[in-house]
């Protein structure tokens, strides 16, 4: 039996998390949800946050407010011209040194930490220190400026159904010992109102018991926060003990409570129900590694082997005007969104932007070659591509995802080369993922599209400059947090 048990032995923290934040330490820093807490990590974290739309809001009214960059780019400040981010109020533009300095980007990011670590009487006070040196200064715009950035605050913090932090929240936890194991339930509420619900489960090889399991979860889980109060289905070995230790950390009285949850908090008592059943369905399910995820679409589409890479392209337009090729990368498991890519096509045609981003992209150099494409459109688009790859070498399968009628955002089939159309499954792990990786090419080809079109006459003003579009992103690579995509913002 093992006594040194960490909590990374027993669960992965991308789905044992709710939603956090966390701080890049590089010169310019980036704001990025996340749901994995890496301990040789040099970020800051800052969490947990519920429920996920309200933290969905925060993503953007973060990104809307403080403008901290979204892009992955190594910056100097050597930039001619700033991306379309600049010009759309969603950034300060670091990368160009005449128009955001070191010293002003670092001011903001420390006004963004004590935003989202919610020390609203600092925060007041800096931008209030801020606003009369700028005023003392005479510069009347930019004290303004910083006042507008406490009034929204201000109307953040109004909002109830906004509220994201769990300081004044219940946790209750539940274990159930297994066959295989143990399983532990935890429920956060504020008031009747469940906010959230996470299982955990343990093997029982790894924990010699449910005691040592429920200790080294909740040590590990309360890393950056606490709630107002923690309780606990029966007693644990070390309970008193674990209070304490959370206690030391946090420099307040952490109490963790022994109650009843069926006679004591209701709403605790049916999300842990809710959450048993979940977690009966869940074990009823498939294991979606990314092997089986592999496994399956070679069976699918009839594949000599698995497919570990899957790239798919789309393009967006406008009245037949502006088109615009891009490409996602699903690999291993994971989308690679720093190999995601987009081009303006020469192209006149739908059919012929999808293809030249096909074939743009198999010529590329030192690019990983897919081993399966997926194209965003039906029979038309699959034809065009065909034919357009005749002359090209050790060309991967390429299959399309066909969209029904008057519904973009979904798929009704896939289409191959051999094999007869295949109904989407919306319960089949393979079908989510490469609906995912259709959306993620989706989405950039609309934002490059929109934002070429909507930016030149910015640039125009700039001189002989064609809009400088970056990839961007709102959560952190690999961090379990897709699903948080900012709300409002246009991304």
């Amino acid at each position: 039996m093992r006594n040194d048990l960490s909590v990374s032995d027993i669960f992965d923290l991308g789905a044992g998390r709710y939603p956090h934040m966390k701080m890049t330490q590089e010169r310019f820093p980036r704001l990025l949800a996340t749901r994995r807490i890496e301990d040789d990590d040099t970020a800051e974290y800052f969490g947990a946050f519920l429920t996920k739309t309200a933290v969905r809001i925060l993503i953007d009214f973060l990104n809307r407010t403080f403008r901290l960059r979204t892009c992955d780019l190594d910056l100097n400040g050597d930039f001619p011209v700033p991306c379309t981010q600049y010009f759309r109020k969603r950034c300060l533009a670091p990368c160009v040194a005449s128009l955001c300095s070191p010293e002003r980007y670092n001011q903001m990011a420390a006004l963004a930490r004590l935003f989202v670590v919610d020390d609203r009487t600092l925060f007041q006070s800096a931008v209030a220190r801020i606003i009369k040196f700028h005023s003392d200064d005479l510069d009347f715009e930019q004290a303004a400026y910083f006042r507008d950035i406490l009034r929204a605050a201000e109307t953040f913090w109004a909002q109830k159904r906004w509220h994201v932090w769990l300081d004044d929240c219940v946790d209750t936890f539940a274990v159930e010992d297994t066959v295989a194991g143990y399983a532990i339930f935890l429920v956060t509420h504020r008031g009747r109102v469940v906010l959230g619900r996470k299982v955990f489960t343990v093997d029982r090889e790894e924990a010699e018991s449910s005691d040592l399991a429920f200790t080294q979860i909740i040590e590990d889980f309360y890393r950056f926060h606490v709630p107002r109060e923690i309780r606990v289905s029966r007693d644990f070995v070390g309970r008193r003990e674990l209070a304490k230790t959370l206690s030391d950390r946090f420099t307040k009285d952490v109490r963790i409570l022994v109650v009843n949850p069926a006679t004591k908090g209701i709403n605790a008592a049916r999300g842990l129900h809710l959450n048993r059943d979940e977690h009966e369905l869940d074990k009823a399910k498939p294991l979606a590694t990314p092997e089986v995820i592999s496994l399956k679409l070679a069976k699918m589409f009839g594949l000599e082997k698995p497919p570990k890479r899957v790239e798919c392209f789309d393009v967006a337009h406008i009245s037949g005007t502006g088109f615009v090729a891009a490409s996602s990368v699903w690999d291993d498991g994971h989308f690679v969104s720093l190999e995601y890519s987009f081009h303006i096509a020469a192209a006149t045609t739908e059919l012929g932007s999808l293809a030249e981003g096909v074939v743009r992209r198999l010529h590329g150099e030192n690019v990983r070659r897919a081993d399966l494409i997926l194209l965003d459109g039906g029979k038309p688009q699959l034809n065009a591509v065909l034919k357009a790859v005749t002359e090209i070498a050790d060309v991967p399968p390429i299959i399309a995802a066909v969209k029904p009628p008057g519904k973009h955002s979904s798929i009704a089939s896939f289409l191959s080369t051999h094999n007869d159309p295949i109904t989407f499954d919306v319960n089949s792990p393979a079908h989510a993922v490469l609906q995912l990786l259709r959306d993620e090419a989706h989405d950039l080809a609309n934002r490059t599209h929109r934002d070429y079109r909507e930016m030149i006459p910015f640039y125009e003003l700039l001189g002989d400059y064609k809009p400088l579009i970056v990839p961007i992103r709102y959560h952190a690579e690999n961090g379990g947090a897709e699903d948080l995509r900012p709300l409002n913002a246009r991304v």
